[in-house]
């Protein structure tokens, strides 16, 4: 190789590398930044979950007004769409120590904003896990769920897999789903969060949401589609969603918390409820609820 030809041949790799390297290095900066700005977020989550249960109190269980229901089974009514699916879950009461990682979790796996000061003191937190009398209480995810039939737009919805679902985009903040939700388990968005510094998206798999919306418990529902599509890509099989867990589910340190299918003997959550007493809030036995709650023997 003639001279010339090979250092030409070395500038174009040194300031090729040169170039690359300066790239990498404002890659690894912002990756640096992002890092940091993501753990201080958490931790203002986090700080805001301790808020929040320092204000639901140290009142007794028997306040919840828990009664006794049957085990979940088929929709009722049916759903337009039939399916062997019906997710919902139980939490354990005589696990269950009201220590607030269910909500933590929650919070991040679904970018759950936080809110003002002035918000904060009036006690409108937007999680969408409550912490009542030491029990964590959300969406209840009804059969008969009232807060379908008054959305005048359509926002609140049902699927054919038993999830009371939120299409954000056609939701207008008429907040009529939240007075008419028995246990105040969807929460009103009134500012815009990412103006004021007050989301941030830890899941790229769940939007951002606008003000002026009304949020609520999904189960997870990005977990579901992920494992749906996982399974119809690999499996050639009637998929039951067995082996999803909600974040909360996932999180809690007591185990109190089982994610599952109804409808299916197998799951996990079936299982754990076999021979159990069940309950609900009573605001709520009526509607034929998804999530309910266990006690005694195991």
């Amino acid at each position: 190789m003639e001279r010339r030809c090979f250092l030409k041949i070395m500038g174009t790799l040194t300031a090729s590398f040169m170039l690359f390297g300066c790239r990498l290095e404002g890659i690894f900066k912002s990756a640096e930044k992002q890092v940091s700005n993501s753990i201080d977020f958490a931790n203002r989550v986090a700080k805001e979950v301790k808020q929040a249960l320092s204000k639901s109190g140290e009142s007794s269980l028997f306040s919840l007004n828990l009664v006794k229901v049957t085990m979940p089974g088929e929709m009722n009514p049916p759903m337009p769409v039939l399916s062997r699916n019906r997710f919902g879950m139980a939490i354990d009461l005589d696990l269950c120590n009201g220590c607030g990682e269910c909500i933590y979790a929650c919070n991040l796996e679904n970018n759950i904003p936080l809110v003002t000061q002035e918000e904060s003191a009036k006690g409108r937190f937007l999680h969408w896990i409550s912490m009542v009398d030491g029990v964590p209480v959300m969406c209840g995810h009804c059969s008969f769920a009232p807060c379908e039939k008054v959305c005048p737009t359509g926002a609140a919805t049902h699927t054919p897999d038993g999830l009371s679902t939120m299409v954000y985009k056609r939701c207008a903040g008429s907040r009529f789903c939240g007075a008419n939700c028995p246990i105040n388990a969807r929460k009103f968005n009134y500012n815009n969060a990412q103006e004021l510094g007050l989301s941030y998206q830890f899941n790229p798999k769940v939007p951002l949401r606008t003000a002026k919306v009304m949020e609520k418990c999904s189960l997870c529902i990005q977990r579901l589609q992920d494992d749906r599509l996982r399974h119809k890509t690999v499996l050639d099989s009637e998929w039951d969603g067995r082996g999803v867990k909600t974040a909360c589910a996932a999180a809690c340190p007591k185990k109190a918390i089982t994610f599952g299918n109804w409808l299916n003997p197998e799951s996990e959550l079936v299982k754990v409820a076999r021979g159990r007493e069940i309950y609900a809030p009573k605001a709520l036995a009526h509607l034929d609820p998804s999530v309910v709650y266990l006690k005694g023997k195991r």
